[in-house]
């Protein structure tokens, strides 16, 4: 059985919480919010708006208490940038976040004008040469990966290594940061938005020569824009495809450009322990429970966020209606698509593992679904 319909039995309170940390709908089911391109951007700016807050009021608070919340701001700030980026920017450089195309680039503008991401038009060129050529040597992803070290057929080992390395590493800070400066202030970059960066730059200086809050403003701004920022994006980017699945070939069938995505989707099947004593029913839920708040959710949030989770809806059709991914995928499934779709199932070392072909981790080709009616 699909995992969550392994789910189907519980509460329905509690099922949108579970259709929104695993990715998926039970079959059958009608979202409760329609949800437009406007909410994932307010998502994103209210994230990293608590984010923030969350560090400001730790400030507050003795050191013992400040840390933790301190740290605490950090993945959730940079989650809210991150759902701004890989989501908002993303959707308008395929012209589908506003109908209009005026619209799209004044919000991407904007957006990566203030985390200091690079301007519309290289961005869009950039990310179009990537869905013509997805995992070969043409792909700045690709590429990217590659210069911090990833390979094909690591050992789980050797892979945990390798991200240990790369997440600390300066070079690959040094040269994230760095190339986000240069999109913006290099004689390369558009005049207008050479002007947007330093009004942007000079209003964050003057806030900050006007108020001293430096040291607060890269604790709790700088950090996560930049070192959480790169990390997050890593992680992301690491299971974003099957990047070895075909030695990074560039000219490869329909089928075989399926087959490079597939849906990251968070959580295990529910437990099946009708039949055990009380003392283990307990135990095997509490701990189901613990790893999909304290695991899943945090992964969800930080991460895996927005509509990525279906990313493989994204290459199959690129068109539809993204904000509403979940259910646009499950209706693919349960109207005869499904050979067209694989996924994974767990959290990130799952995913990253399957998405970088690491020794015994594959992707499950998708099973097709009965639209049964349910609710969630």
């Amino acid at each position: 059985m699909q995992p969550r319909e392994t789910m189907r039995d519980l509460p329905r309170i509690v099922q949108p919480f579970l259709t929104w940390v695993t990715g998926v709908p039970l079959a059958g089911s009608k979202p409760r919010v329609l949800w437009r391109p406007t909410l994932a951007l307010i998502a994103g700016v209210v994230q990293t708006a608590v984010g923030v807050a969350i560090g400001v009021a730790g400030l507050s608070l003795p050191v013992y208490a400040a840390v933790p919340l301190v740290v605490l701001s950090w993945p959730v700030t940079a989650g809210g940038m991150r759902r701004l980026d890989v989501v908002v920017v993303h959707q308008t450089l395929h012209k589908m976040f506003t109908r209009s195309t005026t619209g799209n680039r004044i919000v991407s503008e904007i957006i990566t004008t203030v985390l200091w991401r690079p301007p519309f038009d290289g961005n869009r060129q950039e990310h179009l040469v990537h869905h013509a050529f997805p995992c070969s040597l043409r792909d700045g992803d690709t590429l990217y990966l590659r210069d911090t070290g990833a390979r094909p057929n690591m050992t789980k080992s050797e892979f945990r290594s390798y991200m240990v390395r790369a997440l600390f590493s300066p070079r690959h800070h040094w040269g994230f940061f760095s190339g986000r400066v240069k999109a913006n202030f290099s004689p390369s970059t558009p005049p207008y938005r050479l002007v947007m960066s330093l009004v942007w730059l000079a209003a964050t200086v003057g806030l900050l020569v006007a108020t001293g809050w430096w040291w607060q403003w890269l604790l709790l701004w700088f950090v996560p824009v930049t070192f959480f920022f790169h990390n997050q994006t890593l992680l992301y980017t690491l299971s974003e495809h099957r990047w070895w699945l075909f030695d990074n070939a560039e000219r490869l069938t329909k089928a075989q450009r399926d087959q490079l995505t597939f849906g990251r989707f968070c959580g295990e099947p529910a437990p099946r322990v009708e039949d055990a004593g009380a003392l283990r029913r307990v135990a095997a839920w509490t701990g189901w429970w613990l790893r999909m708040t304290l695991v899943y959710a945090p992964y969800r949030t930080c991460i895996l966020v927005g509509d990525t989770v279906q990313h493989d809806l994204h290459h199959v059709r690129p068109k539809c209606d993204w904000a509403n991914s979940s259910w646009v995928r499950n209706e693919d499934l349960a109207t005869g698509d499904a050979d067209r779709y694989f996924e994974a199932w767990g959290g990130l070392l799952t995913h990253v593992y399957v998405g970088n072909s690491v020794q015994d981790w594959e992707a499950d080709r998708s099973t097709a679904l009965s639209a049964t009616k349910a609710g969630g």
